[in-house]
């Protein structure tokens, strides 16, 4: 029962987090998404930040122990780097409350960003080096790739194309501003890494 109740805590603070922004969130109204007295949660995480963290760590490790499982039968790094981004955009598309929290309201937590929970983003990051540095030992990348540069680009380019989901469905008027499919988007930024952008090598 406890760790049933400690995993519905964190699932009402992310709908509330996303609902209301970290800081207009009180402790107090995650409990209320749920029903319980504010002191039971206290009983489960002392502090806000606390249940924060905890969310960020369990999901990432989550995520990340879960992609480890999916790539591992696969050789084509190619096929290996799109099964990571079509997945964490799978996830995020089925939860859009953990999608604006991972790519909204986290990062305008200087605690989190301070804390050394943020190294659950780093070990997601490190399987992305993983992948890379196989790539350049199979041939497929090129020996001088900055794989450390490069997986940052791959990731930021992930959350870009989430933003501009999420943007889109939220910003009146929007036009054409972000008028492109999430799975096309994705196969663009494999294909952009493959290739590049420019129409013939020089």
């Amino acid at each position: 029962m406890r760790g049933n109740k400690r995993e519905a805590i964190l699932d009402a603070a992310v709908k509330a987090f996303a609902r209301r922004g970290f800081y207009n969130t009180r402790v107090k109204d995650i409990g209320t998404e749920i029903d319980v007295a504010e002191g039971t949660l206290y009983k489960y995480f002392p502090t806000k930040n606390d249940i924060l963290f905890s969310l960020f760590k369990e999901k990432w490790s989550e995520l990340t122990s879960d992609l480890r499982r999916k790539i591992e039968p696969l050789d084509d790094v190619n096929e290996k780097m799109m099964l990571i981004l079509a997945t964490i955009v799978d996830v995020f598309k089925t939860n859009r409350d953990l999608a604006e929290l991972f790519l909204i309201e986290i990062k305008q937590s200087s605690a989190f960003l301070n804390s050394p929970v943020a190294q659950s983003m780093v070990d997601f990051l490190d399987l992305l080096e993983e992948i890379l540095k196989e790539g350049i030992a199979k041939g497929v990348y090129r020996k001088d790739l900055d794989t450390k540069a490069a997986r940052m680009m791959i990731f930021g380019a992930a959350q870009g194309v989430l933003l501009g989901w999420i943007l889109k469905e939220t910003i009146p008027n929007r036009g054409k501003a972000f008028d492109y499919t999430i799975e096309n988007a994705i196969k663009t930024i494999r294909d952009v890494f493959k290739s590049g952008i420019t129409s013939e090598k020089k």
